[in-house]
């Protein structure tokens, strides 16, 4: 498979339960949505994101699983929703908890519109009580604070409405929200930095064609295609078909019926921290990329929820 290497055991790794961390996010964080052209304009400069429709009837549909404690059921709940809060947190350049009715939030979106400022909104009045309640909670262990607005710019929290006024007056919050679009601009073309850098024309040198334009340039195998889709190896690790940074153990493959290699957890090291990045691509989907080369690893999903995968992690 061009993507990745199987290799002997690697002693000296730890496999990462911690949620996949994204590009620039702060350090509570770990994924989120793009900007996309699944989006409602609701007002010039503002659209809705449609992350989390569904959301309440997914939570009620999961809670009536037939789980052994009430504890359990939260607990699912509140993974799954947390999921997508930070899913959208770090695929939006500027991403605005909400409610329709707050007059703080109101001013704080004012004040981003009057400066030409484009953002998401999630409205959480329009998602029920249960999931409004379960989100403000959310936002409370990501920034400190379960008030709404919680406004967020480039995966980090700004603060809340009277913050974001403050911001505009100064001149700060157009600055920041210049830097945001530039830097979100950069994550799509898949130009960001990393350890190991190397031109166009090394990589080409060092990879063949396949490897290079599956790499380098996000392409991807016909599904079912896979040396690897089916193999589940008892030993090992996979490493980065670029620059062989280990990624994956054996065990941290699991069976699936989606045609591609699937994991549920990487490696992680004092050094480089998880050895798999995510990073939003245009797709609406999140990207996950080698840490060290920056090459393309492929994309990551949250539906593959288990007692061994609580983040719902499908690599």
């Amino acid at each position: 498979m061009a993507r990745l290497m199987l290799s002997p055991a690697v002693k000296s790794l730890t496999l990462d339960p911690s949620p996949l961390r994204t590009a620039r996010a702060a350090p509570v964080l770990r994924r989120s949505a793009a900007v996309s052209g699944n989006t409602t304009n609701s007002r010039p400069g503002r659209f809705a994101v449609p992350i989390l429709a569904g959301v309440a009837a997914t939570v009620s549909a999961r809670r009536r699983r037939s789980v052994a404690m009430a504890a359990e059921q939260t607990i699912e709940a509140n993974a799954y929703l947390k999921s997508k809060v930070e899913e959208m947190v770090a695929l939006q350049p500027i991403m605005v908890f909400s409610k329709s009715w707050c007059p703080f939030c109101k001013k704080a979106k004012e004040a981003m519109e009057e400066q030409g400022i484009r953002f998401a909104v999630c409205e959480l009045d329009t998602l029920g009580d249960e999931v409004e309640a379960q989100v403000q909670d959310i936002l409370l262990g990501i920034t400190g604070a379960r008030t709404v607005p919680r406004v967020f710019v480039d995966g980090k929290c700004i603060g809340g409405g009277t913050d974001t006024v403050n911001l505009a007056a100064d001149g700060t919050l157009s600055k920041l929200a210049g830097e945001a679009m530039e830097n979100f601009k950069t994550k799509l073309q898949g130009a960001g930095s990393f350890d190991l850098q190397k031109s166009d024309q090394e990589w080409q040198s060092a990879l063949d064609a396949e490897r290079f334009q599956i790499l380098r340039r996000r392409g991807t195998e016909m599904p079912g295609s896979h040396e690897y889709d089916k193999f589940l190896p008892k030993a090992g690790h996979f490493s980065c078909g670029a620059c062989g940074l280990p990624l994956y153990s054996a065990g941290s493959k699991f069976a699936s019926t989606c045609g591609w290699p699937v994991f549920d957890k990487c490696y992680s090291s004092k050094d480089l921290g998880q050895h798999v990045l995510g990073q939003p691509d245009g797709t609406g989907s999140l990207e996950i990329v080698c840490t060290r080369c920056g090459s393309h690893l492929g994309h990551v999903f949250y539906d593959a929820i288990s007692e061994t995968n609580p983040n719902e992690e499908r690599h």
